[in-house]
């Protein structure tokens, strides 16, 4: 059965612009989130994101610079998640001297969101200190985020 869709959003004291080059610039993706990463930020291009052990496949539905970046999701291998089953919509809204950076996941299977959603809260706080030129520490997949995902 498939989840409501997962919403969460955090404000970044960046412009929209800088954001936005962290959902499709290889280089700055695997700051924040992944150990690799393989993108071609159009429509119809690839998104692949190694994180840990786990492959993330699926392709950009949609790029609109700088305001918002579609994305199909899944897991390299996953009978529950496969590459394209799920849906992440990221939207960037200039909002007080920052922006306002809004994702909703659709598609999630029901056992899948709760893993999402951890993941989310903790790549959203990485993604933060990293635009902001903090250093986010150590790359790390949290057990939580893989325990149990086939």
């Amino acid at each position: 059965m498939e989840a409501e869709p997962y919403r969460d959003t955090i404000h970044i004291a960046a412009a929209p612009e800088a954001v936005f080059d962290y959902f499709t610039n290889p280089e700055l993706l695997v700051r924040w989130m992944g150990d690799v990463a393989q993108v071609e930020p159009r429509p119809g291009g690839l998104f692949r994101l190694v994180i840990g052990p786990r492959t993330v496949e699926g392709r950009y539905l949609s790029v609109d610079r700088p305001r918002r970046v579609v994305i199909s999701w899944g897991r390299r291998g996953s009978r529950q998640l496969p590459p394209g089953k799920s849906v992440l919509e990221v939207n960037l809204t200039a909002e007080a001297g920052g922006t306002r950076v809004s994702v909703v996941h659709s598609g999630l299977p029901d056992a899948e969101k709760p893993r999402h959603a951890l993941g989310w809260r903790h790549y959203f706080k990485r993604l933060q200190l990293e635009v902001q030129g903090r250093d986010p520490g150590a790359r790390t997949v949290p057990r939580a985020l893989t325990k149990g995902a086939d």
